[in-house]
């Protein structure tokens, strides 16, 4: 199957500053490590946006700084925290549209993934797909109508049950929506922004978002307000064949320890267990 990673949010600061109490550069730079060691044979790593926390060219130098040390080949996204300019800036080989907004197709032979600028300048919190940004995926989608795709956005284009967000979507989730529902070709939705790993469906699409690398929030449904937690960055691993699609979680904790391995057993029941830290003690 072809694998596809998703980070989002890396929320990157200039040196010796922190966001949120957390450093992003180093939890950036585990994340990568980790990918670096498992997933380096992921066919592409997308970063759903918020690549910087103020959207300042020193940040996006750091960035790229780190970024460079993957193995996988990366597609970089804009976030309501970003900023087109300074971005270009320092990325400038990032695959821009005619009109220069920051979005562009990777065809990975079993699936075609669309990476969409959501990102509007005027209004940052809430996301945007104006009609050249729509009129641009309307044309990507109709080259190849029946080919498996994945759509990557930093906004959702509809609420995904925490009201502390509904006033930050995709201004024209409808458009969006309606416009995928033309293709059968389209099968996922994947976006970053809520800071929360969140999946689903849609009417006939499937959906996933990861909480991403810097400050995760802890779930809230109800109410105005939500907690940032210290919780470890995560990621998620897209599995995609034919019209099948999975999604894991995965959370980098350099702290972590393997404690033991089992071996599975060919008939199914219990495998073979080896403990490897016997200074773990079971709860009395």
């Amino acid at each position: 199957m072809t694998k596809i990673i998703h980070i989002s949010d890396v929320h990157m600061c200039p040196p010796g500053g922190t966001v949120v109490t957390f450093d992003p550069a180093a939890r950036l730079a585990a994340t990568i490590r980790r990918i670096n060691r498992d997933h380096a044979d992921a066919a592409l790593c997308v970063v759903s946006g918020d690549l910087a926390d103020r959207g300042d060219e020193a940040s996006y130098r750091r960035l790229r700084s780190l970024v460079d040390g993957l193995r996988v080949p990366v597609r970089l996204m804009l976030g309501n925290h970003d900023a087109r300019g300074p971005f270009r800036t320092v990325f400038p080989d990032a695959p821009v549209d005619e009109a220069g907004f920051v979005q562009a197709v990777a065809d990975l032979g079993v699936v075609r993934v669309v990476t969409l600028d959501s990102l509007d300048e005027e209004m940052p919190s809430a996301g945007r797909l104006c009609e050249r940004r729509l009129a641009w995926l309307s044309d990507v989608l109709a080259a190849e109508p029946e080919q498996a795709t994945i759509v990557f956005l930093h906004h959702p284009p509809f609420p995904i049950g925490v009201e502390y967000f509904d006033p930050m979507l995709l201004d024209d989730g409808a458009a969006l929506l309606d416009l995928l529902g033309r293709f059968p070709g389209v099968r996922h939705i994947a976006f970053g922004h809520v800071h929360l790993s969140v999946s689903g469906r849609r009417g006939r699409l499937s959906f996933s978002s990861t909480r991403g690398l810097a400050h995760p929030m802890d779930v809230a449904l109800a109410g105005d307000t939500v907690q940032y937690v210290d919780r470890p960055p995560a990621y998620e691993i897209l599995l995609v064949g034919g019209d099948d699609l999975m999604v894991h979680h995965a959370a980098v904790s350099e702290s972590e320890r393997v404690v033991a391995s089992e071996r599975i057993d060919p008939d199914g029941r219990t495998g073979t267990l080896t403990i490897l830290d016997s200074g773990v003690q079971a709860a009395s």
